[in-house]
């Protein structure tokens, strides 16, 4: 990507009335100070927004956020996301509370790159400057931030603009791209209503690419959306990128059914959750250790939701520690693997801590109840580690990008690493696109063949068992999906033989058993002896004793014996017998009634009416109100 379409994200910080909007201003001519109380106060409340072109070209969007301790909600809104920081501190008074507070959130939303502005050099002595610059050096020792340039500079004159401009293009070298090729993220930080354009919302767009016309995921609500309109920074584009200040104006969507903390996604990428495995950091300078179970404010993008902290691994967090925790929030938060948060207390507001999301979407966890070394899997391992764990917990065959989002990881660098997992051995592909455990794979087939084969020992005299009754006598063991994949698998690979609904192993031939065609024919012979008056289904079974369920099983699988209805069975050659007499008595009329067709089967109507109602069904005769037509045959 050339210079002139870099695109960057920065932020401010400090202390309220340190001059972060007149600075601001003063780089790129836009009052960020929107809201009439304002400007009546002087102060600003909420987010303010201003695009810069760098000399280095640049494109940067300034998020000017609020400076008061009432208004931090406001600021982590805006904050989130951005690539540097431009830390304000004014020179005629030096680092203050909310300055402190304002740094700690940078910090621990992994912001790594900034420059601090003494602002008001004017203002303050030579002497009294380089006191400033020594206290804002201690307070950026130890942190991503503590070799950043140091800026003396005064909105009011202008001077050390030109430096200020010159050092922000040195932080933003080399700055990694945002993703505009991942799945589409955007964080909603204002919602508006727009004329002849309805709802609007704005955020920072932390991945992807939006174009008019594109269907997004409005989440946690799980909506879908289109976009009728994108801008950035007031002007009307074709798409916007990620790392670019977007408007999108939204089609069939009330301004009430969206606010500032929803997310604009692409659909299905990210999931919503009241739960979350994360890495938690205490702030050095809380004055006790942090326990367990407390109300916290979490806040990722623009959201800030209420919850509680549950630590995993330890009973408190020493300040400046750091522990493995579960956050159970009072609404779902949109979050993928690796977001950095911020957390604060519930009453009073104060901010404590953050940390970084391990599992998105996770399972209830209880302190020491195990399991935790699975988690460090996934904070920590490679893609191919956290891969092979997060298919150690399915039951069946997982989409490839059920598996990317899962991990937390672009589909195109899931798929090269399950393409090396299954060149080792360790995954297997049961369909395109979707992946096993090999181990988890071999085992369902085994179970599958084993119950296959044991049924054939048992049961010589039939062909094989039913698929239906393999796969409910196996659903506590294997997922229906699995069954089915490995199922297909098996006969595919010819370790099994399918013939109509039954299968047996391949690689032992089955005939019939004697004693199984000699129990056959006497059945036969019992269905046929009174013509087409055959008995009723329990009665010939009492009569074969032991043998009868063999030999109907037999006679079923080789078409010799028919299921008219539960209570009657007949022998082939008496349906054969059946439609020839019907195919006499058409040919000399052109209608049967049920009287007729009494005479010609020689039955009673107990056994007329089913006989009929199967000739109806296999298509010999149609039904025509009280009469019988010739089917096709």
């Amino acid at each position: 990507m050339s210079a002139a379409h870099r695109l960057a994200i920065v932020g401010t910080a400090g202390h309220i009335d340190h001059g972060k909007t007149a600075l601001v201003r003063r780089l790129t001519g836009v009052d960020t100070d929107r809201l009439p109380e304002e400007k009546k106060r002087g102060i600003s409340i909420d987010l303010g927004f201003a695009p810069l072109v760098t000399p280095a070209g640049v494109h940067v969007g300034l998020v000017d956020v609020p400076g008061h301790e009432r208004f931090v909600k406001n600021m982590l809104a805006g904050v989130g996301g951005v690539d540097c920081v431009l830390l304000v501190i004014a020179a005629d008074e030096g680092v203050m509370p909310q300055t402190r507070e304002h740094f700690a959130i940078v910090r621990l939303l992994g912001v790594s790159r900034g420059v601090i502005a003494l602002t008001k050099c004017d203002l303050a002595e030579p002497a009294w400057r380089a006191e400033v610059a020594r206290e804002a050096r201690a307070l950026v020792a130890g942190s991503p931030l503590e070799d950043a340039p140091i800026v003396e500079c005064s909105a009011a004159t202008g001077e050390g603009i030109e430096a200020l401009l010159a050092l922000l293009d040195r932080q933003l070298e080399g700055l990694p791209g945002r993703g505009a090729g991942e799945p589409t993220r955007l964080p909603v930080d204002r919602v508006f209503t727009v004329e002849g354009f309805g709802t609007v919302v704005t955020g920072t767009l932390w991945r992807g690419t939006v174009r008019a016309g594109d269907t997004l995921e409005l989440l946690p609500q799980g909506r879908a959306v289109r976009v009728r309109r994108v801008q950035v920074h007031g002007v009307t584009v074709e798409a916007a990128a990620a790392g670019q200040r977007t408007a999108l104006a939204l089609h069939a969507l009330a301004r009430e059914e969206v606010a500032r903390g929803d997310w604009l996604i692409a659909p299905a990428s990210l999931r919503a959750s009241e739960r979350l495995d994360v890495r938690f950091e205490l702030l050095a300078d809380v004055p006790k250790p942090w326990a367990q179970n407390q109300r916290v404010r979490f806040h990722l993008g623009a959201s800030e939701i209420m919850g509680r902290l549950v630590l995993l691994e330890t009973d408190a967090v020493p300040p400046g520690g750091r522990a493995l925790a579960q956050l159970r929030l009072d609404r779902p938060a949109v979050a993928a693997r690796g977001d950095r948060f911020v957390l604060r207390t519930y009453s009073p507001s104060r901010t404590v801590g953050g940390g970084s999301v391990i599992e998105p979407v996770a399972a209830r966890r209880h302190r020491r109840s195990g399991g935790l070394d699975r988690l460090a899997v996934h904070e920590s391992g490679s893609i191919e580690a956290r891969l092979l764990e997060r298919l150690a917990g399915v039951a069946r065959p997982t989409a490839t990008a059920v598996l990317a989002q899962g991990v937390g990881e672009p589909e195109a660098a899931v798929v090269a690493s399950l393409g090396a997992l299954r060149a080792a051995g360790e995954v297997v592909s049961p369909a395109p696109g979707r992946w096993m455990l090999t181990a988890a794979w071999d085992a369902a087939r085994a179970a599958i063949e084993r119950e296959v084969r044991a049924f054939a020992q048992r049961f010589p005299a039939r062909f094989g068992v039913m698929k239906g009754e393999l796969k409910s006598g196996l659903k506590g063991a294997l997922d229906p999906a699995l069954f089915d994949a490995a199922f297909d698998a098996l006969v595919r690979d010819g370790v099994l033989e399918q013939r109509g609904e039954r299968v047996r192993p391949a690689d032992a031939p089955w005939a019939p058993p004697a004693a199984a065609l000699a129990a056959l024919e006497r059945l036969e012979a019992e269905l046929e002896r009174d013509g087409f008056q055959t008995p009723e289904n329990p009665a010939w079974q009492k009569a074969l004793g032991a043998e009868a369920a063999e030999a109907a099983a037999l006679g079923h699988f080789l078409g010799r014996l028919v299921r008219v209805n539960q209570d009657l069975t007949y022998t082939a050659r008496q349906m054969n017998a059946l439609r020839e007499k019907l195919a006499a008595h058409f040919a000399a009329r052109p209608t049967m009634s049920v009287a007729e067709f009494k005479a010609l089967a020689g039955v009673s109507r107990k056994w007329a009416v089913p006989l009929l109602e199967h000739c109806d069904r296999s298509g010999w005769t149609v039904r025509a109100g009280d009469l019988r037509r010739r089917g096709q045959w």
